[in-house]
């Protein structure tokens, strides 16, 4: 009788403990409110693609742009730095709206918010509570309402979707605490990457993606583009980053060999401006390469190959060539972490 009640226990222990990572799916009201402002602020990071949220915003909605928040918005992206991955770090510290309390802390503190004496972001939180608040977006989010879920649900109807948090598990030899992917109708084609912080010290990722294209007016996102290109590119930096910054003496090692000036304009055409963010990317980007090629076949993988080369990353064939001796030796290297010495080694 006690072995029988024994077995029960492993298996529903084993269960548990063995629990796939699942991947959350959403459109936020708190990033698509603050994205929104960004629209009517004629923001830079705004994609370019014509569809029903952009349309309904100057058409319906076109009194909004005349709202505070816009006219704050507006200055503090161009003035203070609060624009690119910052603004998404900043709304996801929030609980919902009317409140906005702060319950999660963004993983990094930017030098914008230390040095904001004067609270813009304060002001702008306010404003932002009254944009939100005011009946014109209300309205405009209850007829967006049908949109989102459409949207949702082309990107849920992926077959390998829900498989991703998996395969970057498999791959880095680590677990993160949650998978959350928001898709941002407003974003520009590519994404962000954001770790929040909550009460009890647990860390919550997220990838902010926009779309790649439109169809019949409602943002598109293409099933290669997300899965391969986007969350494992995305998702990839809250396994790869914590290695690399424990290791930046070494990676310094290695910038007289590889950080030329060929590279280094093309790291700041993509928004990279020193040797290590390049390194983090070039790293990032090898390793998405190799999992594209395990799970996608060999096709796709080149296919990615070669857009790095294109724009100017052709060093990440070498690093990915590296890697296949991690892919070979699990057994002596059984995360990512334990490999990256060899890695750095073999790059010098």
């Amino acid at each position: 009788m006690n072995k029988i009640i024994f077995l029960i226990i492993m298996v529903f222990s084993s269960g548990m403990f063995g629990q796939k990572s699942r991947l959350h799916i959403s459109i936020d009201e708190r990033v698509e409110t603050v994205y929104s402002i960004a629209f009517l602020a004629d923001y830079s990071l705004i994609n370019s693609h014509d569809h029903l949220y952009k349309q309904a915003l100057k058409e319906k909605y076109a009194a909004l742009k005349n709202h505070k928040a816009v006219a704050l918005f507006d200055s503090l992206s161009n003035k203070k730095g609060f624009n690119g991955y910052k603004i998404v770090d900043w709304a996801l510290q929030f609980d919902r709206f009317p409140a906005l309390n702060i319950i999660n802390k963004p993983a990094e503190t930017y030098d914008f918010v230390k040095n904001d004496r004067n609270n813009l972001l304060g002001d702008f939180k306010k404003e932002l509570i009254l944009f939100h608040q005011d009946s014109l977006f209300q309205e405009y989010r209850k007829e967006m309402q049908e949109a989102d879920q459409k949207v949702i649900r082309q990107v849920e109807n992926s077959p390998h979707i829900q498989e991703l948090p998996s395969y970057l598990e498999q791959y880095y030899g680590g677990k993160l605490n949650s998978y959350h992917l928001i898709l941002s109708p407003f974003l520009h084609t590519g994404g962000f990457n954001s770790e929040m912080i909550t009460p009890n010290g647990q860390k919550q990722v997220f990838a902010l993606v926009g779309p790649n294209g439109e169809i019949d007016f409602y943002p598109y996102f293409d099933r290669d583009y997300i899965e391969t290109d986007m969350i494992l590119h995305e998702f990839g930096h809250s396994f790869v980053n914590p290695i690399t910054q424990k290791n930046e003496k070494e990676i310094e090692i290695l910038k007289e060999k590889y950080y030329n000036k060929t590279l280094q304009k093309t790291g700041k055409q993509q928004g990279y401006g020193n040797w290590y963010d390049v390194f983090n990317e070039l790293l990032l980007r090898a390793t998405t390469l190799r999992i594209t090629e395990t799970h996608f076949g060999k096709d796709k993988s080149r296919e990615l190959l070669e857009f790095e080369k294109s724009a100017g990353f052709g060093l990440v064939e070498d690093i990915a060539v590296i890697l296949k001796e991690y892919e070979q030796n699990r057994k002596k290297y059984p995360t990512f972490e334990k490999f990256f010495p060899v890695l750095i080694e073999k790059m010098r």
